[in-house]
């Protein structure tokens, strides 16, 4: 999820939303997304102040390069929609950073829970202690209610379809296949005690409720319907801090929620969280002393601030995969070899250091090293066969020559330079405008086709992907949790975010692919199960229809005096847990 002073990833998507219709999906995200942003905190001395008992009230200016677009969790699910509800909303259990790159699951909302000998019962017990804002009772009906909510295919729970084939009755409720979402597999036995019913053992089924339902209220829900938190007055939270105020475009306040179970333990008094787009300010920021963390690829900045002795710095690589996406409902991009030809026209690793200054990963498969399959990586149990990127450039010596190949299959004529394709932007900044053109040479150098550049708004250019109107686009996701399948469904030609509407897949390799992951689904011998997840990748990796590219590894600067502030591949920031000691 962590994308520092970038572009956000999504769909790690765009902030669209919309009425689902029969096995068919609408998402909003921000990258894998997306797309994940990661926060840049920071604590500015002005803003500390003695409190009432006299201690030295404790504030963390937070930056981030994107707005929050909404507060309704049901709805909203932007990379900073997500930071802020990390903050202010407990879902039943938490996925939280670790010292040296780990994270765990903790107890949340619930404060523990039971799992069948088959896999297939999840038993949350709830925290008798847990409070919403406004000090009435966090029950299991809540979570029932979100969990119903987000089956009802009227309200287009952006996430919704992340539970599509895993909880009990929830597809057929959800695309209103002869089930109410009152019949989905979630029930509140009790206030205290909830049951979760999925239809096949799932490894990562706590991962993916930790990062996907958080709560709503359902006494507040039912009252104001569609007018549920369209601010932050008309809604109440359950988190470790609530919002104080927010003003979309400038910045959103955050104090302690004194009702939150855990608030004995939280040091930070006031979150001030405020939009800095541009990644040198809040470069120039931290280095000015203002912001507490901060990351940047920029080796002369990244040198200015070790030289001020004030920092700790973590490296570590992200989880969510960046690539570019070719529409095969385009005239050209429709012939395998010319999506092949475009995929091993770049070099990866001459990308991450002219565009990125060396700070990334390139990678060769969808899937980033760190994604597991139980308790082994996907690489490993596959043999590393998955890289099929690096297995085309084996392949393809001329690029240019399969390209006039493509040409020829599809009766066109065969001279590259009466080619244009066009290239959509993730967004307008320097960054964005910097991978269009170095891109742009690529392609027309290597190929000799010409790349028509439309920069665009990250969410104009998702609200494009959705109607299927791009040729080539960049693309990024923050997997919700840690499997291949958290990446692959998103290929679903029916119910994946990135269906087959959107992509333009046709012919007998998308139900190839949707039968692989409905086999996986049901396979339990963990080696089986990613040789399978193998033969999907390689439909959509070495078909070139998806051109992974890299994962980013940000140098991640932390002001010394802050303290537990951890940084992981995978996870949240615990900020319950963040304090500054000075």
């Amino acid at each position: 999820w962590n994308t520092i002073n970038y572009q956000p990833k999504c769909p790690l998507a765009g902030i669209l939303s919309g009425g689902y219709m029969k096995k068919r999906k609408t998402l909003a995200m921000g990258l894998a997304v997306a797309m994940a942003v990661s926060c840049l905190a920071g604590c500015g001395g002005d803003d500390k102040k003695a409190s009432s008992d006299g201690k030295t009230e404790q504030v963390l200016n937070i930056s981030n390069n994107s707005v929050v677009v909404g507060l309704n969790p049901l709805i909203n699910t932007t990379g900073p929609d997500n930071s802020a509800f990390n903050m202010v909303l407990d879902p039943l259990v938490k996925r939280v950073t670790q010292e040296g790159n780990t994270y765990k699951i903790v107890p949340a909302a619930a404060e523990s829970w039971d799992i069948s000998e088959d896999g297939l019962t999840y038993t949350f017990h709830m925290n008798k202690d847990a409070k919403w804002s406004d000090g009435t009772k966090v029950t299991a009906n809540d979570f029932e209610f979100t969990f119903q909510k987000m089956a009802t295919p009227s309200v287009a729970a952006t996430n919704a379809w992340l539970f599509d084939g895993i909880i009990e009755n929830f597809s057929e409720a959800l695309y209103d296949q002869g089930k109410k979402p009152e019949e989905i597999g979630v029930h509140a036995i009790d206030e205290d005690t909830l049951e979760i019913k999925i239809i096949h053992p799932a490894s990562y089924f706590l991962e993916l409720v930790s990062s996907s339902a958080y709560p709503v209220n359902k006494a507040m829900y039912e009252k104001l319907g569609s007018d549920y938190a369209t601010s932050e007055t008309k809604t109440v939270f359950n988190g470790p801090f609530k919002i104080e105020s927010w003003s979309q475009n400038t910045e959103m306040v955050l104090v302690r929620n004194d009702q939150y179970w855990g608030a004995d333990d939280v040091k930070l008094d006031k979150i001030n969280s405020k939009i800095i787009q541009e990644s040198g300010t809040a470069v120039q920021s931290y280095i000015n002393g203002e912001l507490d963390v901060i990351g940047t690829t920029d080796a002369n900045w990244g040198k200015t601030i070790e030289e001020q002795g004030e920092s700790e710095s973590y490296q570590v690589p992200d989880s969510a995969p960046e690539f570019f996406m070719l529409n095969a409902a385009n005239e050209y991009l429709c012939n395998e070899k010319i999506r092949q030809a475009l995929s091993v026209a770049y070099d990866r690793q001459e990308m991450i250091d002219t565009l990125r200054n060396g700070k990334g990963v390139p990678i060769y498969s969808m899937m980033p090293d760190t994604i597991q399959v139980g308790e082994k990586t996907y690489t490993e149990l596959v043999g590393g066969k998955n890289h099929f990127v690096q297995e085309l450039q084996d392949e393809i010596k001329d690029p240019k020559a399969l390209l006039i190949e493509g040409l020829k299959e599809l009766g066109k004529d065969p001279d590259p330079s009466k080619v244009t394709i066009r290239y959509a932007s993730r967004g307008t900044s320097e960054v964005s405008k910097k991978i269009a053109e170095w891109m742009k040479q690529q392609w027309e150098s290597v190929l000799g086709i010409n790349i028509e550049i439309d920069m665009m708004e990250w969410n104009i250019m998702w609200d494009k992907i959705d109607a299927g109107d791009y040729d080539i686009a960049t693309g990024g996701w923050g997997p919700y949790y840690n499997e291949p399948s958290a990446l692959l469904q998103l290929f679903d030609p029916d119910n994946g975010y990135f269906n087959a509407e959107k992509t333009g897949w046709s012919g007998e390799d998308p139900k190839k692919y949707q039968e692989l992951l409905n086999e996986a689904k049901f396979e339990v011998d963990d080696q089986k199960k990613a040789e399978l997840y193998l033969q999907a990748e390689e439909l959509v990796v070495k078909s070139g229809l998806i051109e992974p590219t890299y994962v980013e590894e940000a140098p991640t600067f932390v002001k010394k005096y802050v303290k537990n502030y951890f940084v992981s591949t995978v996870g949240q920031v615990d900020f319950s847990k963040v304090y500054i000691e000075k």
